[in-house]
């Protein structure tokens, strides 16, 4: 989410009121689902999206109407055939979505630049709303920010937080580990808590042609980039200037150290050689990641599993390494061969 906070961060510094609508559920077939967000401007510019077609004009036309009152609502749409026909799909289920109209103030610059930090930083956060008025109809949100890391006993001091305590301890009991927002009641209040879940991670072996080209698709596509490769003349800011980090190695042995891989991390081998492959391939195995891809024809890929079954690697673990690498799309150009490897990894990360 964080090229979508750091575009709300520019949106507040603009000092004119814009709308920020967020799916809350889905139930159904839908062309998005829960927490798909988009912001809207005044003049109709929007940034992100919650499904395109009559679906996204049924929601700006919200957002107008509502900008003009300064009022937040949850508006519930019923895609039946009449709207899937002008959809020009196949639809039949139901997204509520939750409307909000930003007003800009010091405050909510300050609390999403705060999100930013934590977001390009890797952390998980929480965003609670306090709903005043009636969350059935319009109503306006009072905002806090809770940094997941704060949410213990030893961390914050839950008589002194506004938010109740009663809420603290369900983030931390970790009630809240979806993706999209909900509605939380505490007495007579509601509270709108949304968790705010840090990008999945790429980290790319290998800084040559493909690498480059992976790296650019992988920020439009919204994952944080982690470069490693062991030539400074390749592994530089100035041919990765959106890349979260770049590890320049002595020697690939070294590759993993200080890399923190874990279960929503995608990990591709691009790099120049067949032994340095292999070195980031044995290392990849002993690791939890999501997704391990390896460039190179079966030939190459069989060598190489040969080699590891002889120091203990089993057939079982080796198979689930995609190689050759990527969808089969023809793909030949660093460029095109790119786009196959993240198709496949968005094609994992959504299975």
């Amino acid at each position: 989410m964080e090229l979508l906070t750091q575009q709300i961060v520019d949106c507040l510094k603009q000092g004119q009121p814009f709308a920020v609508a967020t799916i809350m559920a889905d139930r159904g077939s839908t062309p998005r689902t829960s927490g798909s967000k988009m912001v809207m401007l005044k003049d109709r510019r929007i940034y992100g999206t919650v499904g395109g077609g009559l679906v996204e004009a049924m929601v700006m036309d919200a957002c107008l109407n509502l900008m003009a009152q300064n009022k937040c609502r949850i508006i519930e749409l019923i895609l039946n055939r009449e709207v899937s026909d002008g959809l020009d799909m196949v639809c039949g289920g139901s997204l509520s979505v939750l409307i909000e109209i930003f007003v800009p103030s010091s405050e909510l610059i300050s609390l999403f630049n705060a999100l930013l930090e934590l977001e390009k930083e890797g952390e998980r956060a929480f965003l609670v709303s306090r709903i005043e008025g009636d969350s059935k109809s319009d109503f306006t949100t009072r905002k806090w920010l809770i940094p997941d890391k704060s949410v213990t006993a030893a961390n914050m001091d839950a008589t002194a937080h506004p938010v109740p305590k009663a809420i603290l301890d369900a983030i931390q009991d970790n009630q809240f580990s979806g993706s999209s927002p909900g509605i939380y009641n505490h007495g007579l209040d509601a509270y709108i808590i949304e968790p705010i879940h840090m990008r999945d991670k790429i980290y790319i072996f290998g800084a040559g042609h493909v690498g480059f080209q992976l790296a650019r698709m992988a920020q439009i596509t919204d994952f944080q980039t982690i470069v490693i490769d062991d030539r400074e003349e390749f592994a530089n800011r100035q041919r990765f200037p959106h890349a979260e980090a770049l590890h320049v190695v002595d020697h690939f042995d070294h590759a993993f150290d200080n890399l923190a891989i874990d279960g929503k991390s995608y990990i591709v081998i691009l790099t120049r050689g067949h032994l340095y492959d292999q070195k980031a391939l044995e290392a990849a195995i002993k690791t939890n990641a999501a997704y391990i891809g390896m460039i190179g024809s079966r030939t190459k890929r069989d060598k190489i599993y040969a080699n590891l079954e002889k120091k203990g690697i089993s057939r079982e673990a080796l198979s689930k390494v995609h190689s050759p690498i990527g969808l089969d799309i023809n793909s030949e150009t660093p460029a095109e061969i790119a786009v196959s490897i993240i198709g496949e990894i968005i094609q994992v990360r959504g299975g």
